[in-house]
């Protein structure tokens, strides 16, 4: 634990102790004392791990006496930042980690759209989680909610579709008429938000080409080692390890990974599913490297394609590989593509991805429940690149988001995306970057439930202080 002085209290003595306990009669010296205190450790952690410590302003310009939460903003570098959010975040809590899904939630995950006067909030289910109320009820994917509770969606109030306790959905038809794009179709009853099991392998299922060989698809919705995101609890891997030794039982020679929902996760899952589905040859060999500030020892870390991780897994000894993508897939997604690039042809559909290139670590406070998750580093593959930090652009650009017809099933061999993926592998001859829309123009994507899931960055191992 870090020692930390109060010379700055001393030297103002009495004075400033006054006017502490002048504020509403109270003494409030320990409260001030102890803020100090956590932002002196955040200072000293962020000065040692920062990627970029050198641009942290001098003590003297800094506000110690700041809430911690408004203080550790003043510390990072604009570098970091991207759409006016910086990818480092801070927050008070008792678990370790941040985790990626809210505790209780109706259990699905939607795309908002506005009609051409941005007068109307429509939403689109884009998929649902078992054994959670939406499926309960009844909800799918591809249906239309243009009202809650009896009351118009807003940009504003959208956010009462995540958790609660319990929601009538007014559900609807596209009818693509720009007067009144929708009819009502009856109404649907979530019962009360609870606590579901958010498995990120949503979809794996074994399809056939044309020529007969084996086609494995995953639907994989973010990186997370096991429930609530505990680095600690392995479930999750232990499950995909499974499912990848299914797939080579079945003599799977072909794979069309779905990440297009996939805003990230920890660096250990990525590892672990890049070293199933890499070349056998590439078992061994760098899959990225995270390279630190020059005051960190040792300078940079080394991640392999590790054959000791697959355990009761398997590897596919795939020569090619389609990773189906949007604007949400990020972080360990992106880390995943670029550290298999190397080794085998990997075919992205769908939209630019979101371009995060960086990693961030989980430090703790204990005494205080104060934990950062500062940048520490950039990434790179095994032949030192590191350019997707504008997201990498498709070879076959495809925007679901924009087709108003009706959704397939994830995993439908006519779902759009994943059709695509089919034909090329089937031998199709396709126009590359040719971007397929709906005839109508009539609705605009506003907000999704998917940006309460990003995650600033690609997560390494949790550090306790």
């Amino acid at each position: 634990m870090k020692k930390y002085t109060y010379l700055f209290l001393l030297l103002f003595g009495a004075t400033f102790a006054t006017l502490l306990s002048s504020c509403q009669g109270e003494d409030r010296r320990l409260e001030y004392k102890d803020t100090k205190g956590v932002n002196d450790w955040i200072y000293g952690e962020m000065k040692d791990v920062y990627l970029w410590y050198d641009e942290i302003p001098a003590e003297s310009k800094l506000n110690f006496y700041a809430n911690p939460d408004t203080f550790f903003y003043t510390l990072l570098s604009s570098k970091e930042k991207k759409n006016g959010n910086y990818y480092s975040w801070i927050e008070q809590k008792e678990v370790t980690t941040k985790s990626i899904d809210d505790s209780s939630s109706y259990g699905f995950e939607f795309m908002s759209y506005t009609d051409e006067k941005n007068s109307s909030v429509y939403v689109r289910v884009l998929y649902v989680l078992p054994g959670s109320p939406a499926s309960t009820a009844g909800l799918k994917r591809g249906d239309w909610i243009i009202a809650f509770d009896g009351n118009k969606i807003t940009s504003t109030n959208y956010t009462q579709l995540f958790t609660g306790s319990g929601v009538k959905l007014t559900l609807a038809t596209y009818t693509g008429n720009s007067t009144n794009p929708f009819t009502e179709k009856g109404t649907l009853t979530l019962g009360a938000a609870k606590a579901v099991n958010n498995d990120p392998i949503l979809v794996n299922k074994v399809l056939t080409s044309t020529s007969g060989s084996k086609i494995g698809y995953l639907m994989y919705t973010h990186f997370a080692t096991g429930p609530n995101d505990n680095a600690n609890d392995y479930t999750y891997q232990n499950e995909l390890r499974q499912v990848f030794a299914s797939y080579k039982s079945q003599n799977v020679t072909e794979f069309v990974l779905d990440l297009r929902y996939n805003p990230g996760g920890y660096i250990s899952n990525s590892q672990l599913l890049s070293t199933m589905l890499a070349p056998s040859s590439a078992l061994g060999k760098t899959f990225c490297v995270i390279k630190y500030n020059d005051k960190m020892s040792p300078s940079q870390n080394i991640y392999t394609f590790d054959s000791d991780s697959i355990k009761g897994g398997a590897n596919l000894n795939l020569p090619r590989l389609y990773v189906l993508v949007s604007k949400y897939t990020a972080s360990s997604s992106e880390l995943l593509i670029n550290g298999l690039k190397p080794f085998m042809n990997v075919t992205l559909i769908g939209t630019t991805t979101e371009g995060k290139n960086l990693g961030s670590v989980s430090i703790q406070h204990e005494e205080s429940n104060w934990m950062i998750q500062p940048i520490i580093g950039k990434l790179y593959n095994s032949k030192n690149e590191s350019d997707y930090g504008s997201g990498f652009t498709p070879d076959y650009e495809l925007d679901e988001f924009s087709d108003y017809s009706t959704y397939k099933e994830l995993g439908d061999e006519n779902e759009m995306m994943l059709s695509k993926a089919l034909a090329l592998i089937n031998g199709a001859s396709l126009t590359k970057s040719t971007r397929t829309k709906s005839v109508s123009t009539v609705l605009n994507t506003k907000q999704s439930s998917l940006d309460r899931k990003k995650t600033n960055g690609v997560w390494l191992t949790p550090i306790k202080k």
